[in-house]
């Protein structure tokens, strides 16, 4: 008799087994695996193997004993078949099922860089004033403490009552640090951090797998609020990339703490306000060397544009951008990655009208950019993943040739490419312009240049060619 046909019976639809990518004959082999002797239960000498297996790394007892708690629901000391399904597919079990098999989800790392930031003189404590720092400015993300809160923005948005169901945040931070604070030593260690995250987010039942890409987000937004701190002074287009920044925070700690059953009704029409955060995951890193625009803009014009003698003229525009493929799996070294480009020519028509070609896709590989097949395929899937921001930045790289300068021209240039791909708006652009023209004319007036200019002079000068620099930090 087969032992697991008493816990999982196969064809009569259970609904503990996974309908998509896992079929019950791959978690039933996967069990087996280390069911070694076809009892229908894994042991903890078993499962100790398994989790060292999955970790890649040797376990703690601690860690043992956590991955028994969530799986045995029946306390007798061992996992049975019904239970080991139902643990897979836990939102925060430490093991889950990936798409190629059991994955170890390692909540430490998850939430290690949410911890740097709460311990803002990294000396490896976060005292109670950090505490409290952090934990506000996420409440006020939420509208919490402001004049208008989420609550009642969801009230006049949508005529009723509504939560953003966030607990974490909820109470008093000084009471939170409290409770936190288990040795009470007046500081919070990591564990007891860590120890914290678990409960919440257990409670959350927010899936591991998107955590890995959340919690992280989440501290580099609260890590860009505090470089604001730092700034003497803002002008008007640093408020509202700080305010952005504050809109992403509350769109992440309500995706992150947010209690997704018994809550799962108020929760979801809050998460309808303020809008689903989008999670990026290429980064941007130093190009190999060797790679420039020039020998691909000539390879282009050689073999695909229609230009005559390979020669770029007034009414053409070469919209280029480069930008690093994405890292997927466990290859995260930067110096593997494959560099892509996407080359759209523009055609300025007698007419007035802009003719857009075809684009075309390279890969550079060997030193040598080379147009292939799945260049288009790899283009996209690592765009998609770049945020707003890292676009805009491939385009400017390209248009100075990966150097750090730029003059006025060439930025108006990647600013109108930015608004055909969508990446800036008009009114963005023009806040920009005028922005930089009020500085300038600021850092003029300074050096006592303008003095005795007439207006039409004082407009010449400003607009006069400049260079600025770009960096990626």
């Amino acid at each position: 008799m087969d032992p697991y046909s008493h816990y999982l019976p196969y064809n009569r639809g259970n609904p503990q087994v996974p309908k998509s990518a896992h079929s019950f004959h791959h978690l039933q082999e996967i069990f087996q695996r280390w069911d070694v002797h076809g009892t229908g239960v894994i042991t903890r000498k078993r499962l100790t193997e398994l989790l060292t297996a999955v970790a890649g790394k040797s376990v703690t007892e601690e860690e043992i004993e956590r991955c028994i708690a969530e799986a045995d629901k029946n306390k007798n000391g061992i996992i049975e078949y019904n239970e080991f399904i139902e643990w897979l597919q836990q939102p925060m079990g430490t093991v889950r099922m990936g798409s190629q098999g059991l994955e170890y989800f390692d909540l430490e790392a998850c939430v290690r860089p949410l911890y740097d930031v709460y311990d803002q003189d990294g000396d490896g404590l976060v005292s109670m004033e950090e505490f409290i720092g952090c934990q506000t400015i996420l409440q006020n993300s939420l509208g919490l403490k402001s004049k208008v809160s989420l609550e009642e923005q969801f009230k006049k948005e949508f005529g009723k009552e509504g939560t953003t169901s966030v607990p974490l945040l909820e109470d008093d931070a000084k009471r939170v640090f409290v409770q936190v604070d288990q040795d009470k030593s007046r500081s919070i260690t990591f564990k007891e951090f860590l120890e914290w995250q678990r409960e919440q987010l257990v409670a959350a039942k927010t899936p591991s797998k998107e955590l890995e890409e959340l919690l992280p987000a989440l501290a580099r937004q609260l890590k860009r609020v505090f470089k604001f701190e730092e700034e003497e002074e803002m002008n008007a287009c640093d408020s509202r990339v700080l305010q952005r920044i504050v809109d992403n925070l509350a769109k992440f700690c309500v995706e992150i703490w947010s209690e997704k059953e018994g809550e799962k009704q108020k929760a979801k029409p809050m998460l309808a306000l303020t809008g689903k955060a989008r999670h990026y995951t290429n980064r941007w890193s130093e190009p190999p060397v060797g790679l420039n625009t020039k020998k691909l803009k000539a390879k282009y014009l050689a073999t695909e544009s229609c230009v005559v003698a390979g020669k770029i003229h007034e009414n053409i525009d070469l919209d280029l951008m480069v930008i690093p493929e994405l890292l997927e799996g466990e290859d995260e070294n930067p110096r593997n990655r494959v560099w892509l480009a996407q080359i759209l020519q523009k055609v300025a028509m007698k007419d007035g009208k802009v003719r857009s070609d075809d684009p075309v896709y390279y890969e550079f590989v060997s030193l040598s950019w080379n147009k292939t097949v799945d260049a288009v395929v790899k283009f996209h899937k690592s765009y998609d993943a770049m945020p707003p921001e890292l676009r805009m930045f491939s385009l400017l790289k390209a248009e100075c040739d990966f150097s750090s300068r730029l003059n006025w021209p060439q930025l108006q240039r990647v600013f109108n490419r930015c608004k055909s791909h969508g990446i800036v708006t008009a009114a963005q652009h023009t806040e920009y312009n005028q922005t930089m023209e009020l500085r300038v004319t600021k850092a003029l007036k300074e050096e006592d240049l303008l003095t005795g200019l007439s207006k039409e002079e004082t407009e010449k000068k400003i607009e006069e060619p400049g260079f600025c620099w770009i960096n990626h930090g």
